[in-house]
């Protein structure tokens, strides 16, 4: 065996860091390919929080290959409406979310929904490591050996960092996360409500909008409803560092109506709040000899581009295909970027363009976003908005 094959299908060895949606499908994905897989996670526990997900795309079709769409809900209200809140509090009818894109069907979930599935899926057939994650790493000829926070090493064919934007497996493998970040001017918090908004009704939701902010709070069906709200702000890692009550206090400052000051009472009573700067992952290349990045450790796209899950899925997918056909693995990495590269390319820049209809930057922009929703909101204009987005 050359120091780029790997060993018969049945005797070939994965070691993943991190158990969110990208490292639990590649492990499922491996393992009905044959691998032995061995899941990694620093968390004490599985988690099961997260904000909506709009499910299609390479995703949707990369999950009916696993067969876990069938298991996936779609949690849409039939009845739930979407109003447009300016900001004396006004509420107008808004964009619902349409029944297909670009010809995919479409799905609105939660992440905890994918993980749940996912998990559900590989409990029993892959260990996972609670508790601990990578010190060290190295490689050598025929392997890449993980030396772990807990003092005890794991070696392997092939190692994935599936542990996101914050990758340590991009650290000690590629160089600090500086070099490939690239941060947006704002910040995003999000929390699960504990109760219903004034004025709405169970499966309503919402989006608040003004110049450099905007509030979103979707409604599902069997969940609370799940806000999450955006910022532009000049100095965004400093802006996280800020106690999340406080700083969104003062950015959200000036608001009309309920809603939004509902919102922001339910995040300040919330148990676990998700606060950070928005960002994007930019790498040259995805792999570096035995070690592959996947999911947002690789590429992050951000919550704009709503394809973020949905890639971590295909790339595992895919991933898993291609070491199949080919036992030379650089052929196989490579092969796996050239394939996954353009699309992922393309929802970056979407992500780029959509940033400005989930935030308007200045007054203009959000005249702009407003004109747009209410002429969708006419018959023709939704007549004419599902021909374009379907």
């Amino acid at each position: 065996m050359t120091s780029s094959s790997l060993p018969p299908q049945d005797a070939r060895r994965a070691l993943i860091v991190g158990s969110g949606i990208s490292g639990l499908a590649a492990a499922l994905s491996l393992h009905r390919a044959g691998w032995q897989p061995l899941i990694i996670e620093r968390a004490p526990h599985r988690r099961t929080g997260g904000y909506f997900v709009r499910f299609n795309g390479p995703g949707y079709t990369a999950s009916e290959r696993l067969g876990i769409l069938g298991s996936l809900p779609d949690r849409r209200d039939p009845e739930g409406r979407t109003f447009e809140v300016d900001s004396r509090g006004r509420l107008r009818p808004g964009l619902p979310f349409p029944e297909q894109i670009n010809g995919t069907p479409l799905r609105m979930l939660l992440r905890s929904d994918l993980e749940r599935v996912l998990h559900e899926a590989v409990q029993d057939l892959v260990e996972i490591r609670y508790g601990t994650g990578p010190a060290a790493i190295t490689q050598s000829r025929d392997e890449v050996t993980v030396t772990l926070t807990d003092g005890s090493r794991e070696s392997a064919d092939l190692l994935i960092g599936a542990d996101g934007i914050h990758s340590t497996v991009r650290s000690l493998v590629f160089g600090p996360e500086d070099l490939y970040r690239k941060d947006f001017d704002h910040v995003v918090a999000a929390c699960v409500m504990d109760g219903p908004l004034p004025g709405m009704r169970a499966g309503d939701g919402a989006v608040a909008t003004a110049s450099g902010r905007s509030a979103w709070i979707n409604s599902y069906r069997d969940h609370p409803p799940v806000a999450f709200l955006l910022y532009r702000t000049d100095w965004p890692a400093a802006e996280i560092r800020k106690k999340p009550s406080d700083a969104l206090r003062q950015a959200f400052a000036g608001f009309g109506g309920d809603i939004v000051p509902a919102m922001l009472k339910a995040m300040d009573r919330s148990e676990s709040v998700l606060f950070d700067q928005v960002s994007q992952i930019h790498l040259n290349r995805w792999s570096q000899g035995r070690v592959v990045l996947l999911g947002d450790s690789a590429w992050c796209m951000t919550l704009h581009s709503g394809q973020g899950s949905g890639m971590g899925i295909a790339g595992a997918e895919l991933l898993a295909r291609l070491l199949t056909e080919h036992d030379d693995l650089p052929t196989a990495l490579g092969s796996w970027e050239q394939q996954l590269r353009p699309l992922v390319t393309r929802y970056q820049k979407e992500a780029l363009r959509m940033r400005h209809f989930f935030m308007p930057a200045n007054r203009f922009g959000r005249i702009a976003r407003s004109t747009l929703i209410r002429a969708v909101s006419t018959p023709v204009g939704a007549k004419l908005g599902k021909a374009l987005m379907g």
